[in-house]
């Protein structure tokens, strides 16, 4: 009987520390050590146009992997791009690139939903979104499509001014853990559609290859804020008529995402003194972008690798882009040549 108590015992104060253990591991996305930072003293892998990856190999195209696969890799803040509808209805908000006749990934309604299973399946994960509101969409607009996804709960705000933030932990521990940044058109109406230069500045994003990768204040023109974005990724200019569109440069991206990220991290960091906050890139599964990331918030990688392309490459045919009107079919035609040429 003694024996059989003092095994019980034993098994107690086991399962405690094991539980105890299980708690003191929490991982806060993806690591126990980013618990306990405050959302801006974190560092996140970000997407330039996150959902520009249709059709595969659109020369406009700057992912390879659709959000789902972004998510699942690591990536916690996306950029977006907000346009009216083509048919002209109000309740939803398409994703395009520049123009939708250029690249069109559809309605964000169907996006909002992958966020939402992956929120549900994910508890601990800290996710922003960035919108480029393109189309000078009302608060309102985006409040229809998010409370139809179910988007609501998970919502986050911070009041404008405010310089204290919280900790992962405690955001994951409310479930307030999907931060909306717009970069105009903000106002009270809908508070968590918060104003990005309110809190975060830019920089500069229009870099060319072969320029230098800069470490400056573009937006809000020399108005230092609290986090900042380092825009990283490489794009060619077309002009088709009098319009001019940046081209992804996927051809060097082994290269942009791989030592010039690090050494572009890193003269930022020296410049402001603080790390940049939202690592934004093309085409992330390429390079090194999740162990540099990892690096500037200061944890040893997990190794988690991203998914691979699925062997999309660039493409001259005109098909490839989304729509194939006669607009997109002269750009296709143009862009290739500037890839080529540049």
């Amino acid at each position: 009987m003694r024996f059989t108590f003092i095994s019980s015992a034993v098994a107690l104060v086991a399962s405690t520390l094991l539980l105890n253990g299980a708690e003191a591991q929490q991982l806060c996305n993806g690591y126990a050590e980013l618990c306990a930072k405050t959302y801006d003293q974190v560092v996140y892998a970000t997407t330039h146009n996150a959902y520009a990856y249709t059709p595969p190999g659109a020369l406009a195209a700057n992912q390879n992997n659709d959000i789902p696969t972004q998510l699942k890799d690591g990536i916690r803040a996306f950029m977006l791009d907000a346009y009216n509808l083509p048919s002209g209805a109000t309740n939803d908000i398409e994703l395009c690139h520049s123009y939708c006749t250029l690249l069109d990934a559809g309605p964000l309604s169907k996006v909002l939903g992958q966020f939402k299973t992956f929120m549900d399946q994910n508890p601990n994960e800290v996710i922003s979104i960035f919108w480029e509101n393109a189309a000078n969409l009302t608060p309102a607009r985006f409040q229809t499509v998010y409370q139809a996804a179910g988007m609501t709960p998970y919502l986050y705000t911070q009041t404008a001014g405010s310089t204290t933030w919280p900790t992962l932990a405690s955001m994951i521990s409310s479930n307030k853990r999907l931060l909306n940044f717009v970069d105009s058109g903000a106002d009270a109406s809908v508070p968590w559609l918060m104003a990005e230069y309110d809190f975060i500045f830019e920089t500069p994003y229009a870099i060319t290859k072969g320029s230098e990768y800069p470490c400056t204040i573009d937006r809000p023109k020399g108005q230092e804020r609290g986090m900042y974005v380092m825009n990283h990724f490489i794009s060619g200019q077309v002009t088709v008529g009098d319009q001019t569109f940046d081209v992804p440069q996927s051809s060097i991206v082994a290269q942009t995402n791989g030592p010039d990220l690090a050494s572009h991290a890193n003269k930022c960091t020296q410049t402001f003194n603080k790390v940049p906050n939202f690592v934004a890139v093309d085409f992330y599964e390429q390079g090194s972008v999740l162990q540099t990331v990892a690096q500037l918030n200061g944890v040893t990688w997990n190794g988690q690798a991203p998914t691979p392309a699925a062997g999309t490459k660039k493409s001259a045919a005109a098909g490839k882009i989304a729509g194939a009107s006669s607009v997109a079919a002269s750009l296709a035609a143009a862009a290739a040549a500037a890839v080529f040429a540049l």
